[in-house]
């Protein structure tokens, strides 16, 4: 866990340190300039543990189960508790993420619909492809990657 001053900062400062870490972080053309600054800011376990975070929080709107996604991610049952919690009160971060899992279902549809087109052991179906498509729809449904 990351530690900071147990003397509090007044509400105008920690304003201010917000927005001048946007003006940092969230104004970048590509993902590379991201990635540097984001490099140059964060730890590699604190850059892990946002990613976690969002990806816990992705996962439980795909509706995964806890189970599943605490397997993938390794992270412990209470942290994914924590962050169903904050689905519940729809948060801003679970309307940025729904454009993405609306993009998601599309894939996944896409990928179901071939599968019933061009099943495995179909005759003249590449069986392999056909297989390998089957499994990653099937790993999709179960963890959400």
């Amino acid at each position: 866990m990351t530690r900071i001053s147990r003397y509090p900062v007044k509400e105008e400062v920690l304003e201010k340190l917000f927005e001048l870490f946007f003006k940092t972080v969230g104004n970048k053309e590509n993902s590379k300039d991201f990635y540097e600054v984001i490099n140059d800011l964060l730890s590699p376990t604190e850059r892990v543990m946002i990613a976690k975070r969002i990806a816990i929080i992705f996962l439980l709107i795909k509706n995964i189960e806890f189970q599943n996604i605490c397997q993938v991610l390794k992270v412990s049952s209470s942290t994914v508790s924590k962050f169903s919690l904050l689905k519940e009160k729809e948060s801003p971060i679970i309307k940025n993420l729904q454009g993405f899992i609306i993009k998601d279902e599309f894939y996944d549809f896409f990928l179901d619909f071939l599968n019933t087109l061009f099943p495995p052991g179909k005759y003249g179906v590449n069986w392999k492809d056909a297989w390998e498509r089957k499994k990653e729809s099937q790993r999709r449904k179960t963890y959400g990657f």
